[in-house]
C-alpha cells in the first residue's frame, strides 16, 4: 500500500482540517507536480475529495449510496507481468453508474513487442498492436473517462498499479481512485468452488466470450459484480462501507474446532 493510501484511509474515519490536509499533500513524490491545493486536479487524478464544511475535507464515497455510486469496471491486457519492464497492449473497462452500466472504453495500444505466450493467451497479434494508438494516448483517454469513479478489478491490485505507474511514466501522474478487488467481494457474497473470472463466470452461468481480451473480461467482471452486490449485507448501504466490507481483513475467520480427546474405553 503507498504511503498516500494510507493517509486517505483516515479521511474514512474522519473529516481532515484544510491546513492539515494539503500540508501532507505536499510530502507526497508522486504529486510534486500537482497543485495539490486545487481541489478540482486531485479530483481529475481520481481522488473523489469533497468539502465536509469551510474548515475540513471528506471523502464523498463516505455518503454515497451504493445505487448512486460511480464504478469503473476495468481489466488490462499486458506484454509481460512487471510495469516496469513490460507495457499494457489493451484497456477496456465499462462505467456503472446508479447501479446501471452507461458506458465503455476499449483500446488497444502500440507496442513493438508481443511474446508468442501472450499472442496465444489473447488472440492479439503484434500487427494490430504496431497500428494501434500510442499507449500515451489510450490512458490520456482512459483518466477521462474513469475520472474520479471506483477502479473496479478482479484482481484490483495488478491492474490498478499497471495503469497508475504508467501514468507516471507518461506524465499524467499516479491514479489517486478509491478501488475495489471483486474476487474479495465474491469470496464475501457467493459461495463457489473457485474465484478465478473464467470458473466463477461459468459458476455463475455468466456468457463470456474472448476470454483475455480487456473490455470482454471488463464485460464479465461487472456482472460477477453485481451478481455479488446481491448478496450484500443489508447494513452495506454507502460506497465506502463496501469497499471496507469487501477488504480481506473483514473476512469472518472460520473457528477452528477443538480437537476431541479419545475417551479411554479401557477404565
Amino acid at each position: 500500500m503507498r504511503a498516500f493510501d494510507s493517509y486517505i484511509h483516515k479521511m474514512t474515519q474522519k473529516p481532515i482540517f484544510h491546513k492539515e490536509f494539503f500540508a501532507k499533500m505536499h510530502t507526497f513524490k508522486e504529486l510534486e507536480f500537482v497543485d495539490v491545493e486545487d481541489l478540482s486536479m486531485l479530483k481529475l487524478l481520481g481522488l473523489p475529495i469533497t468539502k465536509y464544511n469551510n474548515y475540513a475535507f471528506t471523502l464523498e464515497t463516505l455518503s454515497t449510496p451504493i445505487t448512486q455510486g460511480k464504478f469503473c469496471i476495468v481489466d488490462i491486457e499486458a506484454n509481460g507481468s512487471k510495469p516496469t519492464l513490460h507495457q499494457i497492449i489493451e484497456i477496456g473497462a465499462v462505467m456503472i453508474e446508479n447501479g446501471k452500466e452507461v458506458a465503455e472504453f476499449s483500446s488497444l495500444a502500440k507496442a513493438d513487442v508481443l511474446p508468442d505466450s501472450i499472442e496465444q493467451l489473447t488472440g492479439i497479434s503484434l500487427s494490430a498492436l504496431q497500428n494501434a494508438p500510442s499507449l500515451s494516448s489510450v490512458l490520456e483517454a482512459f483518466r477521462l473517462f474513469i475520472k474520479d469513479a471506483v477502479f473496479v478489478a478482479h484482481n484490483v491490485n495488478f491492474d490498478y498499479y499497471f495503469i497508475s505507474y504508467s501514468l507516471e511514466q507518461a506524465g499524467f501522474g499516479p491514479l489517486l481512485n478509491r478501488r475495489l478487488d471483486t474476487i474479495d467481494l465474491a469470496k464475501k457474497c457467493i459461495e463457489a468452488p473457485k474465484y478465478g473470472l473464467g470458473a466463477l463466470t461459468d459458476y455463475l452461468g455468466i456468457g463470456f466470450e474472448n476470454h483475455h481480451r480487456a473490455l470482454c473480461d471488463a464485460k464479465a467482471t461487472a456482472q460477477v459484480f453485481f451478481k455479488a452486490l446481491e448478496k450484500l449485507p443489508e447494513e452495506v448501504q454507502t460506497v465506502e462501507q463496501l469497499i471496507d466490507f469487501t477488504k480481506p481483513h473483514n473476512q469472518k475467520k472460520k473457528k477452528k474446532e477443538k480437537p476431541v480427546k479419545p475417551t479411554d474405553t479401557s477404565l
